[in-house]
């Protein structure tokens, strides 16, 4: 996964469900305590009647629960204690008892990333950027997050001790862990008119929490959408049912083929109405199960543009079946497919615009924006990337990167190509007439990252009345193109704006080449214009949830 999408946890759940991951591990080693004689019959039975295909002798002939799965091979079929069921179910509908807080694992113990609203750990003060280096008398230096997350996290109305550094100062706190619950779906206006929805696990509240955010999204006038499933592993298929109602209406929205091979079709529920403006949805290698029966329906009929990277991959169902002891089996019961019928299972659903490297959701909101809008936001360093993305330049980098540019400032001439420029390089520009130096500056002339779109902030220097060197503040970075853009915001001594922009291309060196000088872009010329007018223009296999209630089968 790209560094850039950061995996946060939350104690005693993660928004990206990898807590879900974490607590069935754990469950897989404790599987051992189910193995008297009469669990192990239960499960014996179920799976030689109720799992997804038929089973050999040999699995329904050993001597454990824990030998019996083992020799299953199902990594999604596995036993849970009442306990763990508990947990289980709790990761899914984003509900725990801890303290409130995102982490990241640091070589001093876990930074704290950010704090939920009302928690405990916002009560006593803890912010992002603090680090927690100890915890109920424990160092967390050197542990693993699912060691750290077990001394934080306990039972509801117990404290725990908590030593925090807090810039410089450190500082003794004592925590009360409490049962707190997130919303699985939260909703923003982006760039004034888009509607986001965050759908981060498909819960039991999902559906209910869903409409309340796109109705009050549709209320401040949202007119195209984007649903963001990223990172989002799954949960309850009926709430995928619900969901894909909004975009499909009552159509068809998975098949799923039970242990009889027999492939049926179930119907999205539809709620009423529909989101049918234009439709964006965000999928990662982390969108898994219920995620991908969502956003493969809504694929297949063309509802939506799927923009992001292949899903996961996991297209099999699971129901949960209580046993005597407490415990419950969670079994797959079903494979599913697609609307029209295509594999998901080790296969994913693929979006139709992929998206790699930049941040999908900056794309999609390119997308969503007229031609005009669009292209002011992609000459920012936030939407760079994703507009270059989105306009090719990554593919043309290595065939004809010198017109790159073109996707950025598609009007702008290209005055000048250097290479192997020093890394203190100066560079010198020429104008055709004088210039009012009050218009020079790090907006009219911006030295630009051309893959990033980071801006290097430069001083200048004039040169007579029409020439400027230009002086970059840092050193630049090797083996990098930039581009020197002059924009016609500069003017001339009268006021007169420069009648089109220019483009100077410039590679820095490779490492360890020396090449001294001041670069000179010989041939830009300032056209001015006279106006009556003068305008300033300024990872654990288990990973992924579709869990079918019994009642439904």
């Amino acid at each position: 996964m790209p560094a850039r999408f950061l995996r946060k946890k939350a104690v005693g759940h993660s928004l990206l469900s990898i807590m879900l991951v974490l607590l069935l591990t754990v469950s897989n080693s404790t599987m051992v305590l189910a193995s008297d004689a009469g669990v192990l019959t239960e499960i014996r039975s179920l799976i030689k009647t109720q799992y997804v295909e038929s089973v050999s002798n040999n699995v329904l002939n050993a001597p454990t629960v824990e030998e019996t799965l083992k020799r299953l091979g199902d990594p999604h079929t596995m036993y849970f204690t009442p306990e763990q069921y508990q947990e289980f179910v709790g990761s899914i509908d984003m509900s725990f008892t801890g303290i409130g807080i995102y982490i990241e694992i640091v070589p001093e113990g876990v930074e704290v990333l950010s704090v939920i609203s009302s928690s405990p750990a916002e009560e006593v003060g803890l912010e992002a950027g603090d680090v927690i280096i100890r915890a109920a008398g424990e160092s967390l230096a050197g542990l693993n997050s699912e060691e750290a997350v077990n001394l934080i996290r306990g039972l509801e109305g117990s404290k725990v001790q908590l030593k925090v550094k807090q810039g410089t100062v450190t500082r003794d706190l004592k925590v009360e862990r409490r049962a707190i619950s997130e919303p699985t779906v939260t909703g923003e206006i982006l760039d004034g008119h888009i509607g986001y929805l965050d759908v981060n696990s498909f819960g039991s509240s999902t559906p209910e929490e869903f409409e309340t955010a796109a109705k009050l999204l549709k209320d401040q006038n949202a007119d195209s959408w984007i649903v963001d499933l990223r990172n989002n592993g799954g949960g309850y298929l009926s709430s995928a049912l619900e969901l894909a109602g909004y975009f499909i209406g009552s159509d068809i929205a998975v098949r799923v083929q039970d242990r009889t091979s027999t492939l049926s079709p179930i119907e999205a529920r539809d709620p009423g109405w529909k989101i049918d403006e234009r439709i964006i949805f965000l999928i990662n290698e982390n969108s898994a199960s219920a995620s991908e029966v969502l956003a493969a329906a809504v694929k297949d009929y063309g509802k939506a543009t799927l923009v992001g990277t292949t899903s996961y991959g996991k297209g099999s169902v699971q129901s949960m079946f209580p046993l005597e002891n407490g415990g419950v089996l969670k079994m797959t019961v079903d494979h599913f497919y697609s609307p029209l019928g295509n594999q998901i299972d080790n296969v994913g659903v693929s979006p139709n615009v992929v998206i790699q490297q930049a941040d999908s959701l900056k794309a999609a909101e390119l997308m969503l924006t007229d031609t005009t809008a669009a292209l002011a936001l992609a000459r920012t360093n936030d939407y760079w990337e994703a507009w270059g993305e989105l306009s090719g330049v990554v593919e043309n980098n290595s065939q004809q990167p010198s017109l790159n540019y073109l996707h950025y400032y598609s009007n702008y001439s290209q005055v000048a190509q250097l290479s192997d420029i020093p890394l203190d390089k100066k560079f010198t520009v020429n104008f055709s007439g004088e210039i009012d130096w009050r218009s020079v500056n790090n907006s009219s002339i911006e030295l630009i990252n051309s893959f990033t779109g980071e801006r290097t902030l430069s001083t200048f220097e004039p040169l007579g009345t029409s020439g400027v060197q230009v002086i970059p503040q840092v050193e630049l970075t090797s083996d990098t193109t930039y581009w020197l853009v002059i924009h016609p915001t500069v003017l001339g001594t009268s006021g007169q704006s420069v009648q089109e922009g220019g483009l100077a291309i410039a590679h820095t060196i490779t490492g360890g080449e020396e090449v001294g000088g001041t670069s000179k872009i010989q041939s830009f010329k300032a056209k001015v214009r006279i106006s009556e007018r003068n305008v300033i223009t300024p990872y654990d296999p288990d990973y992924g949830a579709a869990i079918k209630d019994l009642s439904e089968r």
